[in-house]
């Protein structure tokens, strides 16, 4: 099994705190779904969990990070455009 390096679970852990405060926001009225606070930091969130996942070849957990990368990106793309 290959050796994570420190800034490869820092990185994990980012993305982790991401999704968990962009929840939490949510949940408490602080941001609305369709801010880009929110969708930012899901997408930071899934690119962060999706690398980390991915180091550890984690097949089922990629794919729910890919999932929440590809929501994010649609919502922040009906923001913008």
């Amino acid at each position: 099994m290959k050796k994570i390096s420190s800034l490869q679970n820092i990185i994990g852990w980012i993305g982790s705190i991401s999704l968990v405060l962009a929840y939490t926001l949510l949940t408490f009225e602080v941001v609305g779904q369709k801010d880009l606070l929110f969708n930012g930091m899901q997408l930071l969130g899934g690119l962060a969990l999706g690398y980390r996942v991915w180091l550890d070849r984690n097949w089922s957990n990629l794919a729910l990070e890919v999932f929440f990368v590809a929501v994010a990106v649609y919502a922040i793309a009906k923001v913008i455009i």
